[in-house]
């Protein structure tokens, strides 16, 4: 079974294999070390500054340790975070703790990415379709449309252009053929 690597829905936490996007936390916490209220801009600073510290010992050591000093001081200060009376500061301590296993994950497996940047930036082009077109109208038009976004994305991290395997797949299809995989990456077709 893969990993995800995933932001904050709840949809995801059944699911064992998961890393939490630190993307998403660091920028809660960056939040609210701008925060007006002193105790959650002290925390909220300190928080940010583990959880980058976290970052940087994994891309400088090129793996870590889950019980390791800095995971243990992430750990603390979002405890000492959540008997905070700001909010949105115990929010962001409780998120960090009942998820901690997805969020430390990177820890223990270093091959897993610390964001889910690259997924997002995939997504783009269809979100921003999606708003302009105001979606599908159907259910079969929604997956149709997720099918070829999915083939072209597929295309475009292979280096390879959409265009004419659609037009293949289009052109065999109509004769009853089966349609043919997707094509490999250049680095793979000779």
């Amino acid at each position: 079974m893969g990993w995800l690597v995933t932001d904050g829905y709840g949809a995801y936490r059944w699911y064992d294999h998961r890393q939490r996007c630190l993307a998403h936390l660091i920028r809660k916490a960056l939040a609210l070390s701008q925060a007006v209220d002193a105790e959650a801009r002290q925390l909220g600073q300190w928080l940010l500054e583990e959880m980058r510290e976290l970052i940087h010992a994994l891309a400088t050591a090129g793996h870590d340790d889950p019980d390791d000093p800095g995971t243990r001081r992430l750990q603390q200060v979002a405890l000492l975070a959540t008997a905070s009376e700001h909010p949105k500061l115990k929010a962001l301590a409780k998120e960090i703790l009942n998820d901690w296993q997805a969020v430390v994950a990177f820890a223990s497996h270093p091959h897993l990415p610390v964001t889910n940047n690259e997924a997002e930036r995939a997504l783009r082009h269809a979100v921003i379709a999606r708003y302009i077109t105001h979606g599908t109208r159907s259910a079969e038009g929604s997956e149709a449309y997720a099918a070829l976004l999915s083939v072209i994305e597929t295309c475009r991290r292979r280096n390879r252009s959409p265009w004419p395997f659609l037009a293949e797949v289009i052109a065999l299809r109509r004769k009853g053929l089966p349609a043919p995989p997707v094509p490999t990456p250049l680095s793979q077709a000779a």
